[in-house]
């Protein structure tokens, strides 16, 4: 007798469950750190000389997004107010940039320079410290909260915006 309820259904079961959940739980390697933050560090580095477009602009600015999504959620704590200083950086190189209306690369301050070189390392140190599982949900929870509050999602790769050696 089931009293009224639905009978329970067995849920299928996973050959791979813990492959699955190792590699949910793993931190990343140091070569996966390595490959994760560089087109970050090579738009920083195409920002500092002053020849980045606005499209490696704003992979910079979405990595300093994912740090702070990763501060938020508690994984690593106590690096705010240094990944906020690179946001205010980044937020400041836009709006001169865009003065004119067009993306005109501009030079960096030094305080701009040396807040984004800070908030790269301790990205770095993040991603050294948090499972392919959770970057994989906070990466999720970005898109999710961006394209609902009416942004734009735009995939790339490092070939289409001048970031590899062609």
């Amino acid at each position: 007798m089931t009293h009224g309820r639905k009978p329970r259904k067995p849920r299928a079961v996973d050959p791979f469950t813990f492959g699955t959940a190792l590699h949910k739980a793993a931190r990343l390697t140091p070569a996966e750190v390595a490959t994760t933050i560089a087109p970050a560090r090579a738009c920083a580095t195409l920002l500092s000389q002053g020849v980045a477009t606005e499209d490696q602009h704003t992979v910079l600015h979405t990595a300093f997004h994912v740090a702070l999504a990763i501060e938020d959620s508690g994984i690593v704590r106590g690096l705010h107010e240094h990944i906020a200083s690179a946001l205010q950086a980044m937020a400041t190189i836009r709006a001169r940039a865009l003065a004119s209306g067009a993306w005109r690369p501009t030079a960096l301050h030094y305080y701009e320079l040396d807040a984004i070189r800070t908030a790269l390392d301790l990205h770095e140190y993040q991603l050294s410290q948090v499972s392919a599982g959770e970057l994989h949900a906070i990466a999720r929870k970005l898109i999710a909260r961006t394209q609902s509050s009416g942004g734009q999602l735009v995939r790339t790769t490092q070939e289409a915006m001048g970031l590899t050696a062609a």
